[in-house]
């Protein structure tokens, strides 16, 4: 099984100027878990997820709470490389990139299910 098959798209980004309060209210308006974060030129330079807002002060900005570490997959690697690859690296989102854009993003949660799925 191939990322794309499991990965959430389109995905909802936010760039590293924005206030966490304003954060905070896109992840619950969204429903979203985490985020990649986007220059004005479309270059990634991180990620934030739900666990970076617990602790964050709502003036802060995403610049200040991001993980700036962003593991990128392509849409045609295989489900079991990206499991290996939050595995080793202790991470739970994945970005999926195309041609320097962001596609979509692929989380552990995503992963259990489709495993959930198709073993049951």
């Amino acid at each position: 099984m191939r990322v794309e098959e499991i990965m959430s798209s389109p995905v909802v980004i936010t760039q590293r100027n924005v206030r966490v309060k304003h954060l905070k209210e896109t992840f619950d308006r969204k429903k979203v878990n985490a985020m990649p974060v986007l220059e004005p030129d479309g270059t990634i330079s991180g990620i934030v997820s739900v666990r970076d807002l617990i602790l964050a002060d709502e003036e802060s900005l995403v610049q200040d709470i991001m993980t700036d570490r962003v593991h990128i997959l392509l849409r045609n690697n295989r489900v079991s490389d990206a499991a290996k690859l939050m595995v080793g690296s202790g991470v739970h989102h994945l970005v999926v990139m195309e041609d320097g854009k962001v596609i979509g993003i692929v989380s552990s949660l995503d992963i259990v299910n489709q495993y959930a799925l198709t073993n049951s």
